[in-house]
């Protein structure tokens, strides 16, 4: 354990922590792994050895912040109630979960798009989570005969495609001033009439 009393793992969760105050308070692009280091009272030398470089500790951010809705999404995802509500819930938190970061955490948004333009591997892994949590819901929704049977994978891509465009990044934050969500549960609820 290093001088500072606290383990790899709670080094590297304070410096998100004060990372994520310093790109409130300054944005993120003025956030600098010195400023971090001094905060958390250790060298920036100690703090490269858990974050390579300022875009590191910035992807440790976003990555926390998707970690955190993908997990909210899999407790949706094991609910038991009508698969087709599931189907559309999960769209509508998806849309008011990154809304609300445009909204009330701009500048981490600005860190996680950047971050999801570059597909960075927690990108990556939140896709593939996005659509295993979907294809469970069409499965779901096909074993209890409410939607017809078909290729699982297929109907899985068509409702992700419908959703793309409440639910991407950019899209999201360019229609931020917007009331989308009427539109997002017209256009999923038309879909899945298509597929019944």
């Amino acid at each position: 354990m290093p001088r500072t009393g606290l383990t790899p793992s709670e080094i590297q969760d304070k410096a998100v922590e004060i990372a994520i105050d310093q790109m409130r308070a300054k944005g993120f692009e003025k956030v600098r792994l010195v400023d971090v280091a001094k905060e958390m009272g250790i060298s920036h030398a100690a703090l490269y050895s858990h974050f390579q470089d300022k875009t590191a500790l910035l992807d440790a951010v976003s990555e926390r912040w998707l970690v955190n809705l993908d997990q909210k999404q899999d407790l949706l995802v094991s609910e038991k109630r009508d698969p087709l509500q599931k189907i559309l819930t999960w769209f509508q938190n998806l849309h008011r979960m990154k809304l609300e970061k445009v909204k009330l955490d701009p500048e981490l948004y600005k860190a996680f798009d950047m971050a999801a333009e570059q597909s960075k591997p927690f990108i990556q892994t939140h896709l593939s989570n996005m659509r295993n949590q979907m294809s469970k819901l069409v499965t779901e929704a096909m074993e209890q005969k409410k939607l017809k049977k078909k290729d699982v994978n297929m109907v899985t891509e068509i409702l992700i495609s419908a959703g793309t465009a409440f639910t991407h990044p950019k899209l999201v934050a360019q229609h931020c001033e917007e009331n989308r969500e009427p539109l997002l549960v017209q256009t999923i609820e038309a879909v899945l009439k298509g597929l019944v």
